[in-house]
């Protein structure tokens, strides 16, 4: 009788243990050398940012971690940058519990994950020389400068991508701008803006939005926005706020999806500080104006269907930063 009570008591016991330590109420505890985790580490945080205390933050030489702002870092997540490289969270991402971020990743903004993804820009080698242990063949790719360059393969996460629980992204992927990744998914090849992926290996499902090509942007226009493809505020609080100032928003570097064809881009922008600034675009310069919106123009040739423009000649602050408004764009034939 005695006997089959203390059973009861023990297995008791440690399922509320089991229950407290899983919610994370032991975290304090088990991160008494979280200062000592930091001190050598490069680590930038935005405002708003919210790391639980049981993440593992884990700095390799030369490395970076950088979370924007408006980050959430859930519980028992790690982070670990590998030498040289850069793990960035963008502004307003979400990773949630027991996620494992390796080597060089990029998150967009407003991204999110479900628990247990697994990510990582570099792998484990078996068949550089079958005939070794798989460590022996690790250690030779890492001390070998030819080898070792190639070893990091960068992950790209664009703004406004869905991580379902369980899933893993293998090195050298791109999941493009709205893409959903279903449930136990293995990412192996690069994924289009706006889709809907599922399975081992991940494959194509359906499509969020079919996005196409245009030949002129408005920021009145609704369909136009999955166009400005990235660097853009169209989190709807930004969105209606810069409406009424005659535009969208837009940070340091942004990005349009639009046509490949035409021979003139032209923009119109005002800069949202009190200075002036100097934006570039296909290798060519352009002054914007703090005073009101203005047409400037750009040659279009060789730029493909993504547009990219940036901030020059100065130290661009946060992602979260608005430097541009832009009332429109269109290419001209």
């Amino acid at each position: 009788m005695r006997s089959i009570l203390f059973n009861f008591i023990y297995r008791t016991l440690k399922a509320i243990v089991g229950n407290l330590y899983n919610a994370g109420v032991f975290d304090v505890l088990t991160n008494k050398n979280r200062a000592e985790i930091l001190k050598n580490g490069h680590l930038k945080l935005g405002d708003g940012c919210d790391v639980d205390k049981s993440a593992i933050l884990i700095f390799n030489e030369n490395s970076n971690i950088v979370l924007s702002g408006g980050n959430r870092i859930g519980r028992h997540t790690e982070l670990q940058p590998c030498k040289n490289g850069i793990i960035k969270i963008g502004y307003g991402t979400s990773i949630q519990d027991r996620n494992i971020i390796l080597g060089e990743v990029e998150f967009g903004k407003y991204c999110l994950t479900a628990p247990n993804v697994y990510i990582s820009s570099g792998r484990h080698y078996f068949d550089q020389n079958p005939l070794l242990y798989i460590k022996d063949q690790d250690a030779i790719v890492h001390s070998t400068p030819s080898l070792s360059r190639e070893h990091s393969r960068k992950v790209i996460v664009e703004d406004d991508v869905w991580l379902g629980i369980n899933s893993v992204v293998m090195p050298g992927i791109t999941i493009g701008r709205g893409s959903v990744i279903g449930a136990n998914s293995v990412v192996t090849k690069n994924v289009e803006p706006f889709s809907i992926m599922a399975g081992a290996p991940a494959r194509l499902i359906r499509k969020r939005l079919n996005l196409k090509t245009k030949q002129r942007l408005s920021f009145e226009n609704d369909d136009d926005l999955p166009n400005f493809y990235q660097g853009f505020f169209l989190k709807q609080a930004h969105l209606a706020a810069n409406r009424l100032l005659g535009g969208i928003g837009a940070s340091h570097s942004f990005k349009t999806f639009m046509s490949a064809e035409g021979g003139t881009l032209r923009m119109n922008i005002r800069s949202l500080k009190s200075r002036v600034l100097t934006i570039e675009y296909n290798n060519q310069l352009a002054l914007v104006e703090p005073s009101d919106l203005k047409i400037i123009s750009f040659n279009r040739s060789n730029a493909g269907a993504y547009h990219h423009f940036k901030l020059i000649d100065e130290t661009p602050g946060d992602d979260n930063d608005q430097y541009f408004l832009v009332s429109e764009i269109e290419i001209t034939k």
